[in-house]
């Protein structure tokens, strides 16, 4: 293998190591040893009866692996209530009833939701068999492991109340990130260390 070629290699590991440090220091700042991301404080704002976050699809994992989602409100001016239910009879439990959708969160602290109109006034959210979790109350908080299939997040005034003004806050969890993390930039500095031995030892090659 000429020297150029060998210079070449150790150069594409250099590049290649650098690239999956800076990913893998992104994913241990981002995770953290125990493989939660955290959600800033967001204001949610709605002229509706609901705040839905809808189809939060948990995939099935490995034994012992699990998603833990983590939810609270920030104490406001009225009761209210958090519940996660299946994404089906969440939809048939709104169904007609003017609520807000959450899109997108934007980081830090900002919300974008889109408007379903209707003309349908819900029945109390206490009432309804199906949820998962729920929690009512001045600064409800709720912390669930999260089974697989598809939910929906839902955030209402109790009783039912149009106009919504709360600020959430919240995390995701899911352990095996936390290691992952550290497994990525281990062999990132494994890679870039790899290539600079490379570029080294081409340089004090003679040349072929």
């Amino acid at each position: 293998m000429g020297k150029r070629l060998r210079i070449a290699i150790g150069v594409a590991l250099v590049v290649l190591g650098l690239f999956a440090t800076v990913g893998g220091v992104a994913l241990v700042a981002l995770v953290g040893a125990d493989g939660s991301v955290g959600i800033a404080p967001t204001r949610l704002i709605g002229s509706g009866y609901a705040i839905t976050l809808p189809r939060l699809d948990v995939p099935s994992l490995p034994a012992g692996q699990h998603v833990t989602l983590d939810v609270a409100l920030q104490q406001g001016d009225r009761p209210m209530f958090l519940g996660i239910g299946p994404s089906t009879d969440v939809d048939a439990y709104l169904r007609d009833v003017p609520i807000d959708v959450i899109e997108q969160i934007d980081q830090p602290g900002a919300a974008r939701t889109s408007s379903v109109t209707g003309d349908a006034l819900p029945a109390s959210p206490e009432a309804q068999p199906f949820w998962a979790i729920t929690a009512t109350g001045d600064a409800p908080s709720i912390s669930w492991t999260a089974e697989p299939g598809a939910w929906t997040l839902v955030v209402m005034a109790t009783p039912p109340r149009r106009a919504l003004n709360v600020t959430a806050t919240g995390s995701v969890t899911l352990p095996v990130l936390g290691p992952l993390g550290f497994v990525l930039l281990a062999i990132a500095v494994a890679v870039l260390a790899a290539g600079a031995w490379v570029i080294v030892r081409a340089a004090r090659a003679p040349a072929s």
